[in-house]
This record gives C-alpha cells, sequence and structure tokens, in this order.
C-alpha cells in the first residue's frame, strides 16, 4: 500500500478533514517563471474551483485558486486541472487535487489526475484588474486566476469568432499607429512627409495596443461552435460591443493569454447604423466594393451564385446611400463588371437613375474605379480627366459636374493609390519599419503627381470647388495624406472616423478631402461603418450562406464615405488664366455681347453669374461669337474663352 493511501486511511480513522499528504501550495507550483521548475513531477495541492469547462469540444478542465497561497506579486494563485472526465465537482468547492505537473504549450497544469478530494467549500474574490497593463509579461502573474474588469472594455477583433469562438477585448476601439502618431512630426497633422524621426512614438502605440487589450475565448476548443458565442439579435456580433465588470479566469493557448468566462458575459450589443446624415441638398459617396468581379473564380466571387449574392448585398448598400454621385473603387478593370453592377443598381432604383463616366486602363489587368451619378441631379460637363502614368495602377478620374437645379459646378475625384501589400516590393517600397507599411514611397508619389494633376484640371475647367474620394490606403497621419495637406487640401472627415479595420485596429484608409471652396460649400461629413464593424464572415460566400443576410452589411470591408454639401454656397469662381496665342476683344452691343481673336482661332465662351454658376454657354467652335442677353438681368458677369482644344485662353468681367 502506498503512502499517500495510507495516511489517507489514517486520516478517515482519526475522523480528520483533511489528507494528511504531502501539499505543494499552487504559488510553488506556478513559480515566478514563464514556466514551473516543478514540470514533470507529480504533486498534491489545494484550491477552490473557480470556473468548471468539462465535456467533449471543451478545455476539458476546471480551474482553482488559492487565494492564501502568499503574498508574492510574482507568482499565480491560480491553476489549470486538466480532467477530461471530471465529475462531481462544483464552483466554490475546495479540493485537493494530486497529478503531474505539465507545461502544455506554454500553460503551467496539473494532469494525469490521480485523486481529487473535496475538502469542504470557500469562495474567491475575483482579483481587479485594469487594462492596459504595465507590461506583457505581467499577465503570466494571474494565470489560472479568477480576475474582474471593473473597466468598459470593447469588441476591438471579431477575426476568431465564428471559427473558434474567440473575440478581442480593448480599452477602446484600437487605433491602427499612424492613425494617430505621425512618423515623422511629433505633433499629429503637421505635413512633413519625408523621414522618421518620429518613428519610435509609433513603436509605443504599436505597443500600448497590445498591452490594452486581451482575447475573450468561450472556453470550447472545437470549431465553428453553433451557435457562436455572444450572439446578438441582428445576427452579428459587430466591434464596438462592449462589456463592463467582466469576470473571468485567465488561461494560455496558442501562444496567446486567453479569458475564460466565469458566468455569463455582461456584453451590450452595439447596433448597426443607419448612413450618416449629412445635410444639404447634394449628397457625395464612395465605397470600395471589395473585388466585384464578373470573371468568376479570380479575386471576386467564385461561383455564379456568390456573384449574384455579392451583387445583391452591394446593391442594398448604394441603395441605402441614395447618393447624387459615387465614387467605386475595385471592380474588375473591364466594361463588363461595372455595367452589371449598374444595370443592378438601376432596376433597384428605377432605369436610367444613374449614368457611368470611366476609363478603361487597356491591358492593366486588376481593377478600376468608376462615377456614378444621377443624370435628375447632376449634368456630367465636359470630358472626363484620367491620369493613368506608369507609377499608378489604375486610372484616377475627375468629372466636372453641374448641379441641374441651381447651375452651380464643382468638381469629383476618385482615389485609389497602391495597396500596402508588399508583393514585388523593393528598395524604398519596401516596409520601413515606421508603421507606413509598403509602397509608401510610391504612394507618395502618386499623391504628387495628383496634385499637379488636380491643379491642371481646376485650371483648365475653372471650377475650384473639388470634391476628392476613395480609398487611399493611407492612414491618417501617413506621408501621403502629409502631401495631400501641405498641397492645400482639407480632410472632410473628423478625427476620430474610422473607415477599415485590420486585425483588431482601426483607422481612415479611405477619406474624403476638398479645396477651400468645396470646403466652404460642405454641410456635413460622416463615415457608414457598415463593414468595418462586421465579421468577415457574414458576406457572401458559400462557405458562409448559412449566415448570409441579404442587407447592406458586409457587402464589403471598407465603410462608405458620405459627403453633403449645400450647391447654393459653391462659389465656382474662374481661376486667373493668362491669354496664350490669341488676343481677345470684347464689345458691348445693344442686344448683347460680341468676342473676337484676332488670329481667327476657333473657341466658344462661358458665360457665369458672380458665384460662379453657369448661365451658358455659347455656339462652339466658332471664330466670332455674338450672344443675345436680353433675358439676363442686369448684373456682373464673368466669362471665360475657351480654344477648341479645350484650353482657356482669356477671361474677364463685364457689367451688362
Amino acid at each position: 500500500m502506498n503512502a499517500p493511501r495510507l495516511l489517507f486511511l489514517l486520516g478517515h480513522h482519526l475522523g480528520l478533514t483533511a489528507l494528511l499528504v504531502a501539499q505543494t501550495p499552487i504559488c510553488t507550483i506556478q513559480g515566478s517563471g514563464a514556466s514551473s521548475a516543478l514540470d514533470g513531477e507529480v504533486h498534491t495541492t489545494t484550491g477552490i474551483i473557480t470556473a468548471i469547462h468539462v465535456g467533449p469540444g471543451t478545455i476539458q478542465g476546471y480551474f482553482i485558486e488559492d487565494p492564501t497561497c502568499d503574498a508574492s506579486a510574482t507568482t499565480s494563485n491560480g491553476l489549470f486541472i486538466y480532467q477530461p472526465n471530471a465529475t462531481g465537482i462544483s464552483v466554490g468547492q475546495r479540493v485537493q487535487v494530486t497529478g503531474t505537473v505539465d507545461e502544455f504549450q506554454g500553460l503551467t497544469e496539473l494532469r494525469s489526475i490521480t485523486n481529487v478530494q473535496v475538502l469542504g467549500t470557500g469562495t474567491v474574490a475575483p482579483m481587479d484588474i485594469s487594462l492596459p497593463i504595465t507590461a506583457l509579461n505581467t499577465w503570466e502573474r494571474y494565470e489560472g486566476m479568477l480576475l474582474r474588469f471593473p473597466q468598459q472594455l470593447v469588441v476591438t477583433d471579431t477575426r476568431n469568432w465564428i471559427q473558434y469562438g474567440e473575440v478581442m477585448l480593448a480599452t477602446e476601439r484600437l487605433p491602427f499607429p499612424t492613425e494617430v502618431v505621425d512618423p515623422n512630426d511629433a505633433v499629429a497633422g503637421n505635413t512633413t512627409s519625408s523621414g522618421t524621426s518620429n518613428a519610435a512614438a509609433v513603436s509605443a502605440r504599436f505597443a500600448l495596443n497590445e498591452r490594452s487589450r486581451i482575447l475573450l475565448d468561450d472556453g470550447r476548443t472545437s470549431s465553428y461552435p453553433e451557435p457562436p458565442p455572444l450572439l446578438g439579435p441582428q445576427g452579428t456580433l459587430r466591434t464596438g460591443s462592449s462589456v463592463t465588470g467582466l469576470t473571468a479566469v485567465l488561461s494560455y493557448a496558442f501562444d496567446a493569454f486567453r479569458l475564460h468566462p466565469a458566468g455569463a458575459v455582461p456584453l451590450v450589443h452595439a447596433s448597426r447604423p443607419t448612413v450618416p446624415e449629412v445635410q444639404g441638398d447634394i449628397r457625395l459617396a464612395s465605397l470600395n466594393v471589395l473585388n466585384y468581379f464578373t470573371t468568376l473564380d479570380v479575386w471576386g466571387a467564385v461561383t455564379s451564385a456568390e456573384l449574384q449574392r455579392q451583387r445583391t448585398k452591394l446593391v442594398a448598400a448604394l441603395q441605402a446611400l441614395d447618393a447624387d454621385a459615387l465614387v467605386l473603387c475595385e471592380l474588375e478593370n473591364n466594361d463588363v463588371a461595372w455595367a452589371d453592377l449598374l444595370a443592378a443598381l438601376n432596376a433597384a432604383v428605377g432605369a436610367g437613375t444613374y449614368a457611368v463616366r470611366e476609363a478603361d486602363a487597356s491591358g492593366s489587368g486588376g481593377t478600376k474605379t468608376v462615377l456614378l451619378y444621377k443624370t435628375a441631379v447632376l449634368t456630367a460637363q465636359g470630358s472626363l480627366q484620367a491620369l493613368n502614368t506608369s507609377i499608378f495602377q489604375r486610372p484616377h478620374l475627375t468629372q466636372a459636374f453641374v448641379v441641374n437645379s441651381t447651375g452651380a459646378r464643382f468638381l469629383l475625384s476618385s482615389v485609389h493609390l497602391r495597396s500596402k501589400l508588399c508583393d514585388n516590393a523593393t528598395g524604398l517600397n519596401l516596409d520601413q519599419g515606421d508603421g507606413q507599411g509598403c509602397y509608401n514611397a510610391l504612394r507618395r508619389d502618386q499623391v504628387t503627381a495628383l496634385l499637379d494633376h488636380w491643379s491642371d484640371v481646376r485650371t483648365s475647367t475653372g471650377i475650384p470647388a473639388q470634391f476628392i474620394l476613395g480609398d487611399f490606403n493611407t492612414y491618417a497621419q501617413e506621408d501621403p495624406i502629409d502631401r495631400l495637406r501641405a498641397g492645400g487640401l482639407v480632410e472632410l472627415l473628423a478625427e476620430n472616423a474610422y473607415s477599415y479595420r485590420f486585425e483588431g485596429t482601426f483607422g481612415r484608409l479611405d477619406h474624403g478631402f476638398g479645396t477651400a471652396p468645396a470646403v466652404a460649400a460642405m454641410a456635413g461629413a460622416g463615415v457608414w461603418n457598415l463593414n468595418s464593424d462586421e465579421p468577415a464572415e457574414l458576406d457572401y460566400r458559400e462557405e458562409n450562406l448559412a449566415r448570409y443576410q441579404p442587407g447592406p452589411y458586409r457587402s464589403a470591408d471598407h465603410d462608405a464615405v458620405v459627403i453633403g454639401l449645400n450647391s447654393d454656397l459653391i462659389n465656382v469662381g474662374i481661376a486667373p488664366v493668362e491669354a496664350n496665342d490669341a488676343h481677345m476683344q470684347v464689345r458691348r452691343l445693344a442686344e448683347g455681347l460680341r468676342w473676337t481673336t484676332t488670329d481667327n482661332a476657333p473657341f466658344h465662351v462661358e458665360v457665369y453669374d458672380v458665384q460662379g454658376r453657369l448661365l451658358f454657354t455659347t455656339t462652339p467652335h466658332v471664330v466670332v461669337v455674338t450672344q443675345p442677353l436680353h433675358e439676363i438681368a442686369s448684373q456682373v458677369l464673368v466669362w471665360r474663352a475657351v480654344r477648341s482644344d479645350g484650353l482657356p485662353i482669356a477671361q474677364g468681367r463685364v457689367q451688362w
């Protein structure tokens, strides 16, 4: 008969309430290091059961804790007991357990259990802890212990929610570091766009994010648990949902510390938002549609059924946006995909409601951007301007629009810069370790080229009010955005806005920018967070069919940017234009005005009021222009002569 068994019989004979066997306190088993010094040894210890996760598909064990183990701040008072077939146990029992100490995937535990004895009952007061912790290795001090988080924590990532029942909790919706910290300016919002003098602050923000979050696990090990834990009434679990006063035990597995709930999780679900109300009489919007490809099994839908579901969700999103003009990024680079989506949208909102402006990038493959607009509200004026030099992956579009009801004119430009993916990156386009990812140098060059191009377009059209929307693939404090600010453009979105989630962090990859005259007319701006807060497993793909919802939410991965403007506040103006190869003469006649050039070059004239609203355009491409003005009220008129090739040659003002 072995000694522990003999001692047990002796204790029972004498009426003792505890086993008279050698005890090793939990805190001794845990030790002060990352792993136990007693690994592989058989030991007996005592503690109070704080949480139980047994049965098929669970972690198959329970946690015990000895609150009086010691007062050391470096050792844990809790321990996991791996006992798949444990029965007759309950939370609050004080038990004595004998087993082998094991470091299993970094978790100190007792396994190969040979004896469990219930000694009575007890209570464990959870230890209060707040995020962020001071250092990541601090978690080791609490391994196996019952913890309580008095503060409000928010769900900041759901990447593993559907498959593994895990969500990430954090102190806030964590920003991607370069959303809030500039790699080369100590003050966010400044305009230096080179160097890495502040890169250490970016690294510090990465570290703070790591210390500010912790995984919440459901205690199950089976994949795709049904139903998923914490499922909300809208069939989703959105990031931004919150929990206050969470009580859970701390464990470790798969290279991460994680919490297993000790009781119900007091989660408050974040509701799905509606489209932001931005006021004004004209609504602009942009959306990255996440590889809308009618060619199957390339980058988008794999089957025709998937394409139908993708189309349904995108049309629901675009219909809800109800924008007068739209910038759509990431459609297949052909004339089929945009036509397919446009036809589906018009079928939903009314035949002919939207028209398209687009430019092909012949032979470049990949994706393209298109502009959609409501023909009843806006008229596209002049030719579409497209920039697609060798440094770009797709054409960048600019179109002048006239508001049908007021005559106001503005420019709408699209942006879709090079992504942060590191495919084939070399030299300065490699990740420089400053938080900006790969191809930052190229994105910076692309912005420089666009600034020059947009300036030329504003000059050639005489329209200074320009709105620029799209997927910039650049967070708010990165170099390309600094360069846009330095170029005189103004960010239209609020600093706390976000449009994209990446590995549990948030920021603005999608932006709205405007020139000063555009900003003066803006009534409001916002982001419709229809996608970034939603689990990816709610999209259109076949493996997600059981969770598919035909509405707009998780129709793509980026969120929609929405801008409202008051068209009656758009002061289009006429930018100064030097006369080029022609001398213009203007004469007042009894019935109107006459313009002539000395070299008899064909031209036409645009006439505006002092607010910059287009009143009329004369007959195009004639040598002498005469315009009757009987129906025009007495006022100051602004005129602008334009050559047949679109080059402005002269302008002026005249009192009529």
